[in-house]
Protein backbone atom coordinates (compact mmCIF):
# COMPACT_ATOMS: atom_id res chain seq x y z
CA UNK A 1 0.00 0.00 0.00
CA UNK A 2 1.31 3.43 -0.94
CA UNK A 3 0.45 6.43 1.26
CA UNK A 4 0.59 10.13 0.41
CA UNK A 5 1.18 12.53 3.30
CA UNK A 6 0.06 16.08 2.55
CA UNK A 7 1.38 18.73 4.94
CA UNK A 8 -0.58 21.97 5.35
CA UNK A 9 2.10 23.35 7.69
CA UNK A 10 5.52 22.26 8.84
CA UNK A 11 5.14 18.98 10.75
CA UNK A 12 5.65 19.07 14.50
CA UNK A 13 7.52 16.35 16.38
CA UNK A 14 4.19 14.72 17.28
CA UNK A 15 3.11 14.66 13.63
CA UNK A 16 6.45 13.18 12.61
CA UNK A 17 5.96 10.36 15.15
CA UNK A 18 2.44 9.69 13.87
CA UNK A 19 3.63 9.69 10.24
CA UNK A 20 6.37 7.21 11.12
CA UNK A 21 3.89 4.93 12.87
CA UNK A 22 1.34 5.04 10.04
CA UNK A 23 4.00 4.60 7.36
CA UNK A 24 5.80 1.64 8.91
CA UNK A 25 6.30 -1.05 6.29
CA UNK A 26 4.64 0.96 3.54
CA UNK A 27 5.82 3.01 0.58
CA UNK A 28 5.20 6.73 1.07
CA UNK A 29 5.15 10.02 -0.80
CA UNK A 30 4.85 13.49 0.70
CA UNK A 31 3.66 16.85 -0.54
CA UNK A 32 4.09 20.23 1.16
CA UNK A 33 1.40 22.87 0.80
CA UNK A 34 3.34 25.28 3.00
CA UNK A 35 5.59 26.51 0.18
CA UNK A 36 5.36 29.67 -1.91
CA UNK A 37 3.63 28.15 -4.97
CA UNK A 38 2.57 24.52 -4.50
CA UNK A 39 2.31 22.48 -7.70
CA UNK A 40 -1.36 21.49 -7.49
CA UNK A 41 -1.17 19.54 -10.74
CA UNK A 42 1.49 17.33 -9.18
CA UNK A 43 -0.66 16.95 -6.06
CA UNK A 44 -3.61 15.71 -8.13
CA UNK A 45 -1.35 13.23 -9.92
CA UNK A 46 0.01 11.97 -6.59
CA UNK A 47 -3.48 11.55 -5.11
CA UNK A 48 -4.50 9.29 -7.99
CA UNK A 49 -1.19 7.36 -7.89
CA UNK A 50 -1.46 6.22 -4.26
CA UNK A 51 -3.83 4.00 -2.30
CA UNK A 52 -4.35 6.34 0.66
CA UNK A 53 -3.96 10.08 1.30
CA UNK A 54 -3.54 11.60 4.76
CA UNK A 55 -3.64 15.37 5.29
CA UNK A 56 -1.78 16.81 8.24
CA UNK A 57 -2.60 20.27 9.54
Amino acid sequence: MKILHVYRSAPTDDVKKLVAAVSEGRETESFDLNVENPDYDKLVDLVFAVDQTICWW
